[in-house]
């Protein structure tokens, strides 16, 4: 239960946020032409419902924002230029929703105020200021008063406290202009209490079953393009404003995990031919794993060789790069092993972190912090615990965020295990959970990384309701794909519903000879294309809005096996070529396959 002096502690840390508000470091626009353009992510997502596409960073504001559709609705337009009628004179990029207008703000690029609400609800009451519910009021000495606009924000009559506080707060709403009172609605001629603030409106309806929709926000955007914005061409379903840079085809990120070292100082390698094969099978993305250890030297030094030429190629081919960054130097370990590195050496890793995102700024698009930290034969022999991995990545993030504001930060995804021992695996729930109530996970992290099994079970199949067909590998949700809704449903419970998930690696292998992979052997070429193919509908129907990325694992490993005499290899059997290049049925039904 939250007990009122805690609401008022909240209601006062959310007040005072506009005084943290970045001070402009440039001059606003005093013409259309002289409005920046669009700064990155460039990302969309259509909504059929209105035939409107949220793009870019007004896309990232809605994702963010609690209950996006209830407190900012649908988009209504493409974006625009328009003049700001709070600062008239002033120009601004805009995207209107149909309960806001969202607004961008270039001198704040790299900060969370990028993206603001105007001030639709100001707007909507000028006029009104000598009106008694308008008029301000004495501090009650409650902490329900703001000091600015002389208002109270309430729970009586109607829960607007609470409603503010849980859906966003002054980013969303902004500060109160009136006190409840009841006000006639125009459209079903009935009384409400209401409350104004400088981006909504409240309304109470007590009568309403469904809890959800006792407050009811006002369609301002709606309003305010009716009143002004008549056949303006931005508000057609489908249009795209001149100077807005193209959104892609999909915003939902199809990649696949990529062996893109070793061209030129190996017989195997054709690195034109790996980025060829992800092009032509219509993805767009490649991880690629970096090891710390190799690139960073004792005396500071950084010696970033191919890499250069890897971020260089994918950048010339169109193609979008997430680096796996893991392997600590042994120098900078407790046991000269390559696991995380010693407490002492996470300023180091991020320092690092912060020099790769710099020199890569615009070039590579997302990094993700460790890999499988869960385990100990990935870490060293030792599983960290999760506070300590939050502690390196609040730090690597901050450092990438300072060189890099546009780059994606994903959380390192724990592997997909039930087992609990220390000095073997730590379950990837647990783990997951424990990050997850780390009050900094939200604000250092853009993308939730996970790793799902799959064993030989279809991708539909799920323990124990529907178990998989065996044999072995069934009695266990660690062993399908569909754990990520066990991930999913932590989230939510975790208050981080609204945040997206990546699946960093997900396949099916074949047939092989390491032991441990056994389950390979019951899966044919032709099952293994069936079941990726099903995987990815899946992320793009059932999961969909919340997954917005899935890396197979993987493209060409069986490559470099084959020139190593063992392309039975468990690596290699994943693969979607073979490692004579020729494409298995999985990379031909990836290729047919609707993006």
């Amino acid at each position: 239960m939250v007990t009122p002096r805690y609401v008022s502690l909240l209601l006062l840390i959310a007040l005072v946020g506009t005084l943290l508000l970045p001070w402009r470091t440039q001059a606003a626009a005093r013409s259309p032409e002289e409005v920046p353009p669009t700064q990155p992510p460039f990302r969309a997502r259509l909504f059929p419902e209105t035939g409107h596409t949220a793009v870019n960073s007004f896309l990232s504001f809605w994702e963010r924002t609690p209950n996006a559709l209830f407190v900012l609705g649908y988009p209504i337009s493409a974006p625009f230029i328009e003049e700001s009628f709070t600062n008239p004179g002033e120009y601004y990029r805009v995207q209107y929703f149909e309960r806001a207008v969202l607004e961008e703000h270039p001198e704040n690029y790299g900060t969370p105020y990028y993206i603001l609400g105007r001030l639709l609800g100001a707007e909507i009451v000028k006029g009104r200021e000598n009106e008694p519910p308008f008029q301000p009021v004495p501090d009650p000495r409650d902490g329900t008063w703001d000091e600015f606009t002389r208002h109270t924000l309430r729970n009586s009559p109607a829960p607007f406290r609470s409603f503010w506080l849980n859906n966003g707060g002054l980013a969303v709403f902004g500060r109160p202009l009136s006190e409840q009172f009841q006000e006639v609605n125009q459209a079903d001629g009935k009384v409400y209490w209401v409350q104004y603030f400088e981006r909504q409106r409240m309304e109470w309806h007590p009568e309403e079953p469904d809890p959800r929709y006792r407050i009811l926000l006002g369609l301002l955007g709606n309003e305010y393009r009716d009143a002004h914005h008549r056949g303006n061409p931005a508000f057609i379903p489908g249009a795209t404003a001149p100077d807005q840079p193209q959104p892609p085809v999909s915003n939902f990120a199809y990649g696949y995990n990529v062996i893109l070292y070793g061209h030129g100082s190996t017989s195997w390698q054709d690195r034109p031919r790996v980025l060829r094969l992800v092009k032509e099978s219509g993805f767009g993305w490649v991880r690629q794993q970096v090891r710390w250890m190799d690139l960073h030297d004792r005396s500071g030094a950084i010696y970033w060789g191919e890499l250069d030429d890897i971020v260089e190629d994918c950048h010339r081919e169109g193609v979008k790069v997430l680096l796996s960054v893991v392997a600590a130097p042994s120098w900078a370990t407790p046991n000269g092993r390559n696991g995380l590195p010693s407490r002492e050496h996470f300023g180091t890793f991020a320092y690092f972190m912060g020099e790769m995102a710099k020199r890569y700024r615009g070039k590579v698009q997302a990094y993700e912090i460790w890999n499988e930290q869960n385990l100990a034969v990935e870490n060293g022999g030792r599983v960290p615990n999760a506070s300590f991995y939050m502690d390196m990545l609040v730090q690597a993030s901050q450092a990438i965020k300072a060189n890099d504001p546009a780059a994606l930060v994903v959380s390192g995804a724990p592997s997909s295990t039930e087992t609990n021992a220390p000095t073997i695996a730590v379950s990837d729930l647990v783990f997951l959970q424990q990050m997850f109530a780390d009050p900094r996970f939200r604000a250092n992290v853009d993308i939730v990384g996970v790793h799902p099994g799959g064993a030989a079970n279809p991708p539909d199949t799920f323990w124990p309701d529907n178990p998989g067909p065996g044999p072995g590998w069934t009695n266990s949700r660690e062993f399908y794909f569909r754990r990520v809704e066990d991930v999913r449903a932590l989230m939510v419970r975790s208050g981080l519903g609204d945040m997206p998930m990546w699946v960093t690696e997900f396949g099916w292998a074949t047939r092989n000879n390491t032991p441990g992979y056994g389950f390979g052997n019951q899966v044919s070429f032709e099952k293994q294309a069936q079941y990726i193919v099903r995987a990815y509908q899946m992320a793009r129907t059932n999961y969909a809005p919340w997954m917005t990325g899935m890396f197979l694992w993987q493209l060409n490993f069986a490559v470099p096996w084959r020139a190593q005499g063992n392309e039975l290899h468990e690596q290699a059997s994943y693969g979607v070529i073979n490692g004579d290049w020729s494409p298995r049925p999985a990379y031909l039904a990836l290729k047919a396959m609707p993006k």
